[in-house]
């Protein structure tokens, strides 16, 4: 493994978490009221708009939000327009060019699947390793990193500032011969635990992060699986952007995470809960923060289906009014991708964009052989929410851990390319030799 004299064997103490089965946290009086609060707080997020339209536009946007906010955490700069882009590029059929939106789409699909696993298990389903592994591989489906979903690590990982070597990390996680009985065991929790969902999503996110069960992209699957316990539990339905409070205060996220890693025997309950409570109280933040977004996008998304179905005025069985129900999931779309969604003619699809336009709902592009429409409102509302990049005005970046944007998680290769980027302030971690750009 790398060390500060070089590649070599090296001695390395990691840390190994205590398995979740029959493990019963000691709440206090405190952490119970924190519960309550984060429990009421997703009830509210997860009332959404009374209407069909109104409720599919905040399921879009709260969805799309959560995946900006949870990719910005991992250093990945996204954007509403670009989310948009990447989204009508894949209905279509096409790659996504740019890896940063293919990343924050996979994040979105991610976070989709994971709600939908949620409101299955509600539905008595068991969740199984491979769910679990079908989720995590969304992340890099569209990208050059595909190879990397879905597959349990099978090497030694840390986490530290970009390129650092193990000497600095601040988490070495748990050899590799432990991920699979851990994560099975973290499985068996998510089917049978009988905490309140609240704890239980505190519980399963931190184990999950300690894990660290894949070579990448676990901070961003941990979150995605947060969506799954509280849909499995009936406190929502779909996407809450518990990620906003997150990414606002990355260095005090990161610190809960690190201070539930107690080093004590697995009966000392007493440990192990007291580590739990800075991450209960900071998810608990973001729990609240959850609400009062939840909250701003139902009025607005309210007001906007309400003026769409103001000025368009069409038959419940028309292609028109099929076209608007489900420009929800496409803020971006031409003919033929409509086509499919809705299952009519593209000739019909035309004319009921045609009308769309016409109303000023969508917006055309192109010519007459490569016209596409956007929905310009939803893509705007988006961008007020989450701007490019991911900080709203009242949001300041606090400050972060190490040296980096973001601590990152370093696969220990003794044959990696090791080519610093001057722009990314990263080491490529590509075998040495390799063909093609580096990979950062």
């Amino acid at each position: 493994m790398p060390t500060r004299t070089g590649f070599g064997r090296r001695q390395y103490r990691a840390y190994v978490p205590h398995p979740l089965e029959g493990w019963e946290p000691a709440l206090t009086a405190e952490d119970v009221n924190a519960v309550t609060i984060a429990d009421r707080a997703l009830v509210a997020a997860g009332t959404l708009p009374r209407s069909e339209l109104a409720g599919g536009l905040a399921r879009w946007m709260l969805a799309r939000d959560e995946s900006i906010r949870s990719s910005v955490i991992e250093g990945v700069a996204a954007t509403a327009s670009g989310l948009a882009w990447a989204e009508y590029q894949d209905q279509a059929g096409r790659p996504v060019s740019d890896e940063n939106d293919a990343l924050t789409l996979g994040a979105s699909q991610q976070i989709g699947a994971a709600a939908e696993l949620g409101q299955r298990m509600r539905s008595g389903y068991s969740a199984t390793l491979d769910d679990l592994c079908a989720i995590h591989s969304l992340l890099f489906a569209r990208t050059r990193d595909r190879s990397l979903g879905g597959v349990l690590r099978d090497e030694p990982i840390w986490i530290g500032p970009p390129g650092c070597l193990v000497d600095d990390a601040s988490f070495v996680a748990p050899p590799q011969d432990h991920v699979p009985a851990l994560m099975e065991d973290l499985v068996g929790y998510l089917n049978t635990s009988d905490h309140p969902p609240v704890l239980r999503a505190v519980v399963a996110h931190s184990q999950f992060e300690t894990i660290h069960p894949f070579g990448d992209g676990n901070g961003r699957t941990g979150r995605a699986l947060i969506q799954t316990v509280l849909n499995a539990a009936g406190l929502v339905d779909g996407a809450v952007p518990v990620s906003s409070e997150l990414s606002r205060d990355q260095r005090g996220y990161y610190d809960a995470l690190n201070a539930t890693r107690v080093v004590c025997d697995p009966a000392d309950t007493t440990s192990r809960s007291r580590g739990l409570r800075g991450w209960l109280a900071a998810f608990t933040n973001a729990c609240v923060e959850a609400e009062r977004q939840a909250a701003t996008v139902a009025r607005r998304v309210e007001a906007m289906a309400e003026r769409w179905q103001t000025v368009a005025v069409f038959r419940r069985d028309s292609a028109a009014a099929a076209v608007l129900s489900a420009l929800p999931s496409m803020p971006v779309l031409d003919a033929e991708t409509a086509a499919q969604r809705v299952g009519v003619t593209p000739r019909a699809a035309r004319a009921a964009l045609a009308a769309l336009a016409e109303m000023g709902i969508v917006s055309s592009t192109g010519g007459r052989r490569n016209r596409r429409y956007t929905v310009p409102e939803m893509v705007t509302l988006l961008r007020a929410m989450t701007p490019d990049g991911g900080l709203t005005a009242r949001m300041r970046p606090g400050p972060t851990p190490h040296a980096g944007p973001a601590p990152v998680s370093v696969p220990l290769s003794a044959s990696a390319c090791g080519h610093y980027g001057p722009r990314t302030e990263r080491l490529c971690r590509l075998p040495q030799g390799h063909s093609g750009q580096h990979r950062y």
